[in-house]
């Protein structure tokens, strides 16, 4: 899968770039080192962010006014990245379900109280969410917006423990934020050990994005539900989990270009992520 730049619902292929100079994605830790009296240091994380350089030794006239376009300004953003490198679409603190900051950030409920626990995993996380949910039904959705091409298959996953019957749920909206569908899969009852749900959306011709969360019956019983690992990924099924990443909001930095042949561009973008 090639790489996507641009405004969500405007989102445009980019070519492969070249062959003989891999694309880069340095992970940058934003942060400071200190050092105790005994030389022992202490890493402060404050985020982590990434930055792109993607390369074409020919480009052809207009993929390179394209971003020409992008790096002026003449497209309303937010820019979007999808990278074809990263399964998961989701930013870290989603992916991770709280673990990138220890906090709910990122997460709303509509009803009971949520939190972060510190909780053992079969994955490389430290814990999860836990969700004290009302009777009666209710949702936890990750706020963020999960880039998506019209009529990709895109199946969202996560691991649940609970005593009540949950449901994973996609729904997908318009660039303007009109919700198009909402696609409901089988409730499961995990019980107290971590079991992995999915559903699978087909994402609609006129969408842009897609929202994810848990569902409770509308009238069923409230309960505790604990969550982690969750995955939105261009795939029928679900795959490994892996920490998200796959895509994010960025800035165009630079734009260099060189003329090889006449008609064509020698091209270098330099994107940060935001």
């Amino acid at each position: 899968m090639p790489f996507f730049l641009g405004p969500l619902g405007a989102l445009r292929e980019l070519p492969s770039p070249a062959p003989d100079k891999a694309p880069e994605a340095t992970a940058t830790r934003v942060g400071a080192v200190h050092r105790s009296l005994t030389g022992r240091p202490t890493i402060d994380r404050i985020a982590v962010r990434r930055t792109w350089v993607l390369s074409w030794p020919y480009l052809d006239p207009g993929s390179a006014a394209y971003l020409d376009a992008l790096h002026l300004g003449l497209l309303d953003g937010p820019l979007w990245l999808i990278d074809p490198q990263r399964v998961n679409r989701l930013p870290v603190q989603a992916a991770a379900t709280g673990t990138g900051l220890r906090s709910v950030q990122g997460f709303t409920a509509t009803g009971g109280t949520l939190r972060w626990i510190s909780q053992p995993s079969p994955l490389p996380l430290s814990g999860g969410l836990r969700w004290e949910a009302p009777p009666g039904g209710g949702q936890l959705t990750a706020d963020t917006e999960v880039p998506a091409l019209p009529g990709e298959p895109v199946t969202f996953s996560a691991y649940v423990s609970a005593e009540v019957a949950v449901r994973a749920v996609v729904a997908a909206y318009t660039a303007s934020g009109a919700q198009l569908t909402l696609t409901e899969g089988t409730p499961i009852t995990p019980g107290p050990t971590l079991r992995r749900t999915h559903v699978t959306a087909l994402v609609p011709a006129t969408a842009a994005y897609l929202r994810l969360g848990l569902l409770l019956p509308t009238g069923g019983p409230g309960g505790a539900v604990t969550t982690q690992a969750w995955q939105a990924e261009a795939a029928p099924q679900p795959t490994p989990w892996a920490p998200g990443g796959g895509s994010a909001v960025v800035a165009l930095d630079s734009v260099t270009t060189a003329y090889p042949l006449p008609g064509l561009h020698g091209t270098t973008v330099t994107l940060w992520e935001v």
